[in-house]
C-alpha cells in the first residue's frame, strides 16, 4: 500500500518519494510488473490535503501487429484533494458532495492512494499497442507474404465473391 502518514502534520509543503513493489498492491491490472514509482508533494492548508504527484511504472504489453511480448514504461501527473472533516465524513457515507475532494475522518493517520495512482497510471496505458521496433513500419514491412504480388496467380476465385472485389471503402 502506498500511504501517506498525515498525522501530526501542521501546514505546509512536504515532499514524498516511494518506491513499491506492484505485487504489494491490490492490482487488477495485469499489466503492471515491478515497482511503482511515485514522487508526491503534499501540501496540507487548515484541514485540506493537497497531493500533487508523479507516478511511473513498467507494463508487460503485447504487441498488436506481431503478438510479441515487450515492456514500456507508464508515466502519469496526478492531483488529489482530501479533506479532512468527520462531519461530512458521516454524511458522504449516504452521497457524495464534491467529486473532486474525497473526505477523510479529522482522526485519519494515513491516506491510502494505491487505487488513485494504479487508476492514474491505468489511463495512461496505450490504446494501440505496438512493439517499438514496429511502429515506424508498415504492416507490409512486417509481413511481407501480404503483398499482392506474392499471392499465387493461380488462385481459384469463387465468383459468388467477385463483386466485392470492386467495392470501394473509403
Amino acid at each position: 500500500m502506498i500511504k501517506v502518514d498525515i498525522s501530526g502534520m501542521a501546514d505546509g509543503e512536504y515532499e514524498f518519494d516511494f518506491k513499491i513493489p506492484v505485487n504489494t498492491l491490490d492490482n487488477s491490472f495485469e499489466e503492471f510488473i515491478g515497482n511503482v514509482l511515485v514522487n508526491l508533494s503534499v501540501i496540507r492548508l487548515s484541514h485540506r490535503y493537497t497531493l500533487i504527484g508523479k507516478a511511473e511504472c513498467v507494463a508487460r504489453l503485447i504487441c498488436d501487429r506481431t503478438l510479441k511480448e515487450f515492456d514500456e514504461i507508464i508515466k502519469s501527473d496526478f492531483n488529489l484533494v482530501y479533506k479532512a472533516d468527520t462531519k461530512l465524513f458521516m454524511e458522504s457515507q449516504e452521497s457524495q458532495n464534491n467529486e473532486n475532494e474525497i473526505i477523510i475522518r479529522e482522526d485519519t493517520k494515513y491516506i491510502d492512494i494505491s487505487s488513485e495512482v494504479l487508476e492514474h497510471l491505468a489511463l495512461n496505458l496505450p490504446m494501440k499497442r505496438i512493439a517499438p521496433e514496429f511502429r515506424d513500419k508498415d504492416i507490409l514491412d512486417i509481413y511481407p507474404e501480404l503483398n499482392n504480388k506474392h499471392i499465387e496467380k493461380n488462385t481459384i476465385v469463387d465468383e459468388r465473391w467477385s463483386k466485392l472485389k470492386d467495392f470501394k471503402i473509403n
